[in-house]
């Protein structure tokens, strides 16, 4: 798993017919040009700034014939040594992206740098629609070593897999997992005879994952033995079948982590509806047909509900925001008084409908949106952990998913009101707390 830096478009802030950035560009770059192009997307309504992507195995890289560029290995940046380019553009056919660009006048190929750190582009966008990405932020949080067996069992697209090793890299070797059936068992449990992970893992069943967890977290203290006992379980799990037990754990403060990966409902055997399953989505216990309208009523927010249990470490994380899920598990496994609580969303390409490249993206829009806000609770204080400036409306959430295809506007209308009280209700939290602060 290797993090670069590069340069990305946030959502629907790049205007039509502005080109700032690449003018920004044009002047650092001189008579090379500029590295950045404001471009509409195709014919559709989408306007973005394209730049080099900074790849992780660059395929120019590897076509050119006289080592002429190079990756550094600590900020990720691809670079073209000037001196030593021939200008054979074999870097150039190569670029999957188009991001390689040939100087007439030089001779030789150019590329987008990253202004060594410090974007110019970035700077200059006056809608702030550009933002540097360091992943080498994230690589401050991960082990050397990656504890997964290579490859995935999961679902083509399931973001889950992701979560799940880089869970695995955060916390360390010494860490035994807790799991139980459901959609990432297949990774933790293996294959026939071979193992799915380095690490230990122990399974359960669906009613009793956390009073095993408590039995060896209280034989661990009794033999002075220190491990980071950790639960990764499906939302059928915790906030359904297993909900008494990991009350029970919270109000005793057993010192454990429990993350829960939400996909929205019973995934692993069909996709039938948990309480967690939103307002309004089809699955095959909330079908759609006649007066059928999928799911009539709002979802349980386990975040606020284990927040309620005053529990020591609260945070609700995303695959589209690594690094910050990444802090936020350091920070829970740190806690020494209890129990924490992780509520990260995984969408379901198979279960949600949508096609299996955009797991990421519908992660990003759930944050855009509110639906899914990001946010933390430590020491009787709730924070927001990624602010969004302009909200998107939840129809554009919604369209990109099969199971939401049947709704109404007055039904788009109800979510989007849900999602709204909601958000109202964790920035309250949030705003006394702040107040508490400061008084």
């Amino acid at each position: 798993m290797k993090f670069s830096n590069f340069i990305r478009k946030i959502r629907n802030l790049c205007p039509p017919d502005c080109h700032v950035c690449e003018e920004a560009c044009a002047k650092k770059m001189g008579e090379m040009g500029p590295v950045i192009k404001a471009n509409q997307i195709h014919e559709s309504d989408v306007y973005k700034a394209i730049t080099c992507l900074q790849c992780s195995e660059p395929e120019c890289k590897d076509a050119c014939p006289v080592d002429a560029i190079r990756k550094d290995e600590e900020s990720g940046i691809v670079r073209v040594i000037a001196e030593a380019c021939v200008g054979c553009e074999s870097c150039i056919e190569t670029c999957p992206y188009g991001n390689m660009l040939f100087s007439s006048n030089a001779k030789r190929a150019f590329k987008c740098d990253l202004c060594d750190g410090e974007p110019t582009c970035v700077a200059a966008c006056p809608y702030k629609a550009l933002e540097f990405f360091k992943g080498g932020n994230i690589q401050t949080y991960l082990g050397e070593d990656d504890f997964l067996s290579p490859g995935t069992r999961a679902c083509a697209g399931c973001p889950g897999e992701l979560v799940y090793r880089l869970t695995q890299r955060v916390l360390g070797k010494n860490t035994v997992f807790f799991g139980c059936p459901g959609c990432m068992t297949i990774l933790m449990t293996g294959y026939e005879t071979k193992a799915g992970s380095k690490l230990s893992y122990v399974s359960c069943l669906f009613t009793n994952v956390i009073s095993t967890m408590t039995g060896i977290s209280r034989y661990y203290h009794h033999i002075g033995k220190e491990a980071n006992l950790v639960a990764f379980v499906g939302d059928g799990c915790l906030a359904d079948i297993e909900f008494q037990a990991l009350s029970a754990a919270a109000e005793r403060r057993e010192k454990m982590l429990v993350i829960c990966y939400d996909n929205e409902g019973y995934q692993n055997t069909g996709n039938q509806m948990s309480s967690t399953t939103a307002f309004g989505a089809r699955t095959t216990t909330s079908p759609v047909g006649g007066e059928l309208r999928g799911k009539n009523h709002d979802s349980k927010y386990m975040p606020l509900i284990m927040v309620s249990h005053n529990t020591s470490y609260v945070a609700t994380a995303s695959p589209a925001y690594l690094e910050d899920y990444a802090r936020k598990l350091t920070k829970a496994m740190n806690v020494k008084n209890g129990l924490s609580y992780i509520h990260v969303l995984i969408p379901c390409p198979t279960g949600w409908g949508f096609p299996m490249d955009k797991a990421i993206h519908i992660s990003k829009l759930a944050v855009e949106t509110n639906y899914f806000p990001l946010w933390e609770y430590e020491q009787g204080k709730l924070n927001l952990t990624h602010e969004i400036s302009i909200r998107q409306p939840i129809g554009d959430y919604l369209k990109l998913m099969s199971r939401y295809r049947h709704l109404h506007e007055d039904e788009l209308q109800q979510l989007q009101s849900f999602v709204d009280k909601r958000f109202a209700r964790i920035n309250s939290l949030a705003s006394r707390t702040m107040e508490n602060c400061n008084t």
